[in-house]
């Protein structure tokens, strides 16, 4: 019989919670709690495999009383056990002492699976599953939609990528993350909630895993917060009232947009960016500020530029240099001089056939070895799938803290590397410190520019040696790439979001006039994706892709922070929402109070009729 145990946050409901824009706080009084949605899946996917497999399923949490409510639901769901992990002492955990009270909490019996939902919808690190797989000595697999038993105990798991996806099989006990498509989301019926109030739950407090306190809560936790920052929003945030009749309204936005130069289908304008090219070659003398790269199938990926562009004014600042590291097959070393191009001093590659395919524990050994021999000041990594993977693996590994998901970097007066952190759709930044060194940090792809390469830059170069580590745990069995979509996105100039809004996904049919008009591509929220109204490769936020066209046009889009984060490098950003305090309207350049389904038509005409002055 299979032992299953799922960790599970209770966390306030993302979409009620609101920022005080006078007194520049978040607000919680009053916002309910639930469980994390992706935990809820993983529940749910164990619960499956209970049904299919005779499998004992255990649900943890940590976290305040309040929390054992959480529990109570998942036992509602069909758990069999509960352990809710309580006290004090845990108060103001990050996210690598929190892995540690999990990891001590879970080693008090022995899993055959242990899950995890991706990420927790109110931190979106990502970072505790890894971290509790580094700390319990155990393979990881991160980003799984779909997750079936085979003989010989061992696992079956299909993992989004961010351009495709992948086919891996694992042995158990392993640790998997899961996301969006694992399980059908269940709510528990009001009985199986009464029964499950009768059912024990156990308390574990901090001495029950541990006679060391200090490796709990603030005392335990590397990074802090160190202010909350308000960022003033850069858009103009005009607004046409529903007083406005739907003719008249389109023909506003029409002369806004030919103001604005947009009226040039297609014709890209100005982006946020650098016209700098990298400095010249610094001598490889100082603290280094690591760039991780990344090879996609086309090539080193657009984050790459982006982190060596972030690196540059750190290295200045602490009068270090900027080094590149590679890790990969055979082509991994043609990319070298494109590095030196975009900013790095020094290329380190580490090519080995057997890092081909990236896999958490190869990867992770080269990485920890490269940095305990180099010392660096600080190593940034993208957060892409493989990205946050790696990172969390590595940061558990050293015990290091780190940041998921920067929009941004810069040395306090300290010398301390500052990690901005955003929320609420990027008008409150929080910078997050660290107690450890290197810095560690992944920086979100499609937010920061990148500098004009210079194809005179010539690095110095490293090899680093590669040990081979038997990987038998987990095994890639194949990879396809959905680059074409990926690619599309990523330069494209114009976008409609479609937002829950929208009614339907046979309603978003009757957007393609507008997107025909406007030569766009429709990107969307994560709970459009959730309903299966698009598919996944367009879902923009922190747990979606991030995108930077010249004209974002929102339909029936709230304005969540999650999604807004993704889009706050677009050149002009034009809200349509019927309800007048859609947060989306404080984040837009133009906003229409309508009924999309009257608008939109009036403004396709309205722009087919601007066409001879375009």
């Amino acid at each position: 019989m299979l032992k299953i145990a799922v960790c599970v946050k209770w966390v306030p409901v993302v979409a009620r919670m609101k920022f005080d824009m006078e007194t520049k706080r978040i607000v919680r009084e009053g916002v309910p709690n639930e469980v994390n949605s992706y935990d809820q899946l993983a529940v749910q996917r164990a619960v499956e495999l209970k049904a299919s497999h005779g499998a004992e399923v255990t649900v943890i949490t940590m976290g305040p009383p309040t929390a054992k409510q959480g529990l109570v639901i998942c036992l509602a769901l069909g758990a069999d056990k509960a352990y809710h992990i309580v006290d004090p002492a845990l108060a103001g955990s990050d996210t690598l002492a929190t892995a540690r009270a999990l990891a001590l909490a879970l080693q008090r019996d022995k899993y055959d699976l242990i899950m995890f939902g991706y990420h927790s919808v109110d931190a979106e690190t990502g970072q505790v599953g890894p971290e509790v797989a580094e700390l319990m000595g155990l393979p990881q697999v991160t980003g799984v939609h779909q997750l079936d038993v085979l003989p010989g105990d061992r696992l079956r798991l299909v993992r989004g990528l961010d351009n495709g996806e992948q086919v891996v099989e694992a042995g158990m006990p392993v640790i998997v993350s899961v996301t969006e498509g694992i399980a059908p989301e269940v709510f528990p019926g009001k009985e199986a909630l009464q029964e499950a109030q009768q059912k024990p739950i156990a308390d574990l407090s901090a001495r029950d895993l541990s006679s060391d306190l200090s490796i709990f809560g603030q005392a335990g936790s590397p990074t802090w917060v160190s202010e909350i920052r308000f960022v003033e929003s850069p858009r103009a945030q005009q607004i046409i009232d529903d007083s406005v009749p739907a003719a008249e309204a389109a023909q506003r936005v029409v002369e806004f947009m030919r103001g604005r130069g947009l009226l040039d289908i297609g014709t890209r304008g100005p982006r946020l960016g650098s016209a700098m090219a990298p400095p010249t070659v610094r001598p490889p003398n100082g603290p280094a500020v690591v760039v991780l790269g990344e090879v996609g199938p086309h090539g080193v990926l657009p984050v790459t530029r982006e982190l060596l562009g972030a690196a540059q004014p750190v290295a200045d600042s602490i009068g270090g240099h900027v080094a590149a590291l590679l890790i990969g097959g055979d082509h991994a070393r043609h990319y070298a001089d494109e590095l030196a191009h975009f900013g790095a001093d020094v290329v380190a590659t580490a090519v080995d056939g057997s890092l081909e395919h990236y896999t958490t524990q190869a990867y992770a050994a080269v990485l920890t070895k490269f940095i305990e021999t180099q010392q660096p000041y600080a190593v940034l990594m993208p957060s892409t799938v493989n990205g946050r993977d790696l990172a969390a693996r590595v940061a558990a590994r050293l015990q290091l803290g780190l940041t998921g998901d920067c929009v941004g970097l810069e040395v306090d007066a300290e010398g301390r590397l500052v990690q901005l952190k955003p929320a609420f759709g990027g008008n409150v930044v929080a910078p997050i410190l660290s107690r450890t060194k290197p810095y560690l940090a992944t920086v979100r792809p499609g937010l920061l520019p990148h500098l004009h390469p210079n194809e005179g830059r010539q690095a110095r170069t490293l090899r680093v040696p590669v040990e081979h580590h038997p990987n038998g745990a987990v095994r890639v069995i194949d990879t396809q790439y959905n680059v074409e979509s990926a690619d599309a996105l990523d330069d494209a100039w114009a976008v409609i979001a479609v937002g829950m809004g929208v009614g339907g996904k046979e309603r978003i049919a009757a957007l393609e006039p507008l997107r025909k008009e406007l030569n766009a591509l429709y990107i969307t929220t994560r709970d459009v994706v959730e309903a299966g109204w698009l598919p996944r490769q367009l879902q923009v936020g922190l747990t979606g892709k991030s995108v930077a066209p010249t004209l974002y046009v929102g339909v029936g889009v709230r304005g969540d922070f999650n999604h807004m984060v993704g889009v706050q490098r677009s050149g002009t950003v034009i809200a349509i929402n019927n309800n007048r305090r859609a947060v989306i309207f404080r984040q837009a350049d133009l906003g229409i109070v309508a009924d999309w389904n009257v608008f939109v038509p009036a403004l396709v005409e309205a722009l087919r009729a601007a066409r001879p002055s375009r």
